[in-house]
C-alpha cells in the first residue's frame, strides 16, 4: 500500500494525506472513522486547494480509486465520467495503519462516549505515558468524584483531588478541563482554598512592598526593612498573591505585626511596590498584580539587578537554574535572581519606584 501511494500524483498525495489526517481526527474524537459522500468530497478537495476544479477532483479520486487507496461499493469506479453519488471510504488497509499509531483505549476504563475522546485527547498529551493501571484508577475516581456532586463542592480543589484520585492534591487541576468536564465535573465550582501570605508588618507602616521569593522576603526583613514598611512575600507562582486577592475573606497573614491586620488593610496603603527575579516569569507576575493593584510599580531595587544583567551576570534559562519552564520572551534569553542583591543596595532603594521610564522599557521587552 505504501508503494501505491508513492506512486500517485502530487495532488492525489496531497488528498489520500487530507483524508487521512480527517479519518485520524475524527477516529481519536469518536472511536469511528469518517466516510464521505463523493459530491461533497469533490467540493471539499476543491475548498481546501488540493484540487483546482471539479474535474481535477474527479480525477484525483479515480486515481486513488484504481491505484485502491479508496474503498467504493462493488463494482464502482470514480471518474469524471461517471459522477456516482456513492459513499467513499479510506481502503480498510489504510486505516489499519492508522489504527496502530493512534493512542488505544482499553474497555476495562468503561467509558461514556462524551468521555471517549476527551480521554483519547489526554492519551496524546499528558496522559500519554500513563500505564493501563493508573489510567483504571484515574477513570473510577473521576467516576467517584462526580457520584458525589455536588456535595464534594465544598471541598478545595487540593483536597478533592487528594481524596478521590490517586491521592494527588495537583491532578484535579493539571487534567485537561475537557476531560474533567466530560466526567460532569465543573472545576470552577470547587471552593477556593484558603491561602496563607508571610508578612511583616510594623505599627504604622508607610508603603507596602511585594516580594515574589521567601529568601529575599528574609534578607529584607533582616535588614530593617520591615521597620517602615509592610512587606508581603508572594512565593511567585506557587501561592501567589493574584491567586490570593480572588480568594476574599479566606486570606490569612501570618507573620511579624500581623494580629489585626488583613490584606485589605495593606493593599490601601501608598504607592505600593514589586520585587522579584529579574527574567520573564518574574515580571509575569508583576504584569499579573498590577491587574489587581493598578497602582502597583515596579521597585527600584530593580535597577542594579537591570545593570547588572546588562554587564553580564546572569544565567540561562534551563533546568540547572530552576527555570527550564519559563515561557521564552524575545528580551529575555537569560535572568538575574532577586537573592543577588546586597544588603546596602536595598537599604538604599526600598521603598522607592523604578523610574517610569525603565519600567516601560522593561515590560516592552517582555512582549518581543
Amino acid at each position: 500500500m505504501r508503494d501505491a501511494a508513492l506512486m500517485l500524483s502530487e495532488a492525489a498525495r496531497e488528498a489520500l494525506a487530507w483524508l487521512e489526517g480527517e479519518w485520524q481526527r475524527a477516529y481519536s474524537g469518536t472511536g469511528k472513522g469518517k466516510g464521505w459522500r463523493s459530491f461533497n468530497l469533490v467540493k471539499q478537495l476543491q475548498q481546501k486547494g488540493i484540487c483546482q476544479t471539479e474535474l481535477h477532483a474527479w480525477q484525483v479520486l479515480e486515481e486513488l480509486g484504481r491505484s485502491e487507496l479508496i474503498d467504493l461499493p462493488p463494482g464502482v469506479l470514480l471518474s469524471p465520467r461517471a459522477k456516482l453519488p456513492v459513499r467513499v471510504e479510506l481502503a480498510a488497509a489504510r486505516r489499519e495503519i492508522l489504527i496502530a499509531v493512534s493512542p488505544a483505549l482499553d474497555p476495562r476504563l468503561e467509558l461514556e462516549p462524551r468521555q471517549h475522546s476527551a480521554w483519547r485527547r489526554a492519551l496524546e498529551g499528558p496522559l500519554g505515558g500513563w500505564s493501563i493501571k493508573d489510567q483504571l484508577a484515574l477513570a473510577e475516581g473521576l467516576r467517584r468524584l462526580a457520584n458525589d456532586l455536588p456535595r464534594v463542592y465544598q471541598l478545595s480543589p487540593y483536597v478533592a483531588s487528594a481524596r478521590y484520585l490517586l491521592g494527588s492534591s495537583k491532578l484535579l487541576e493539571a487534567l485537561p478541563t475537557e476531560l474533567v468536564r466530560a466526567f460532569g465535573i465543573e472545576p470552577a465550582r470547587f471552593q477556593a482554598a484558603e491561602t496563607w501570605l508571610l508578612a511583616s508588618v510594623p505599627e504604622h507602616p508607610e508603603r507596602l512592598l511585594l516580594i515574589e521569593n521567601a529568601q529575599s522576603f528574609s534578607q529584607a526583613c533582616r535588614v530593617g526593612c520591615d521597620k517602615r514598611l509592610a512587606l508581603i512575600c508572594t512565593f511567585g507562582y506557587g501561592l501567589s498573591l493574584a491567586n490570593a486577592l480572588e480568594s476574599g475573606d479566606r486570606v490569612r497573614l501570618v507573620g511579624q505585626g500581623t494580629a489585626g491586620v488583613t490584606l485589605a488593610d495593606l493593599l490601601r496603603l501608598p504607592c505600593p511596590t514589586y520585587w522579584g527575579d529579574l527574567d520573564p516569569e518574574g515580571l509575569r507576575i508583576y504584569r499579573r498584580l498590577r491587574h489587581f493593584l493598578p497602582d502597583l510599580a515596579l521597585s527600584a531595587l530593580f535597577g542594579p539587578m537591570l545593570a547588572a544583567l546588562e554587564a553580564g551576570t546572569c544565567h540561562p534559562l534551563d533546568a540547572l537554574t530552576g527555570k527550564a519552564g519559563q515561557r521564552a520572551a524575545g528580551g529575555w534569553p537569560r535572568g538575574l535572581d532577586q537573592e543577588w542583591l546586597a544588603d546596602n543596595q536595598i537599604e538604599l532603594l526600598v521603598g522607592k519606584p523604578l523610574e517610569l521610564d525603565e519600567q516601560e522599557a522593561l515590560l516592552f521587552r517582555l512582549q518581543e
